[in-house]
């Protein structure tokens, strides 16, 4: 199964939420290899900058460096992954341009899907989500 995780977790980060013992979980089934999934580059962009920003750098570093580890070959962003993402936003512009990016990496590479708690995937054509708890 080919996925693309949006909600790589370690439970110790964030605060509670009624998905975060499902996400700590599977982050940790994951991160283990013990389904056959992948992260996006924009995804290792976003830890770094949301720990940036909120001031808890260290936190971010290790959490980039545990998601190296277990996803050695993060997928690329390319102008063809930005290019679809435009298109998505304009047709859907409810889902943000990160969410775009990273429903773009699943199109364009034909992954079965993207693992994510954010229903505002479920209005992509030919996008499938991965609820976490589902997992």
């Amino acid at each position: 199964m080919k996925l693309v995780d949006t909600n790589v977790f370690i439970y110790a980060v964030g605060g509670t939420h009624e998905y975060k013992g499902a996400c700590a979980r599977l982050s940790a089934e994951l991160i283990r290899g013990e389904h056959d999934a992948n992260i996006d580059t924009e995804l290792l962009q976003e830890i770094l900058y949301r720990f940036w920003r909120r001031g808890r750098h260290q936190e971010g570093l290790q959490l980039f460096d545990i998601l190296i580890t277990g996803f050695p070959d993060s997928l690329p962003i390319t102008t063809r992954e930005m290019t679809l993402a435009r298109d998505l936003l304009s047709r859907h512009p409810q889902i943000g341009p990160r969410d775009a990016i990273h429903a773009a990496v699943v199109l364009t590479y034909d992954l079965e899907g993207i693992v994510s708690t954010d229903r505002g995937f479920d209005s992509i054509p030919g996008l499938t989500r991965f609820d976490p708890m589902d997992l």
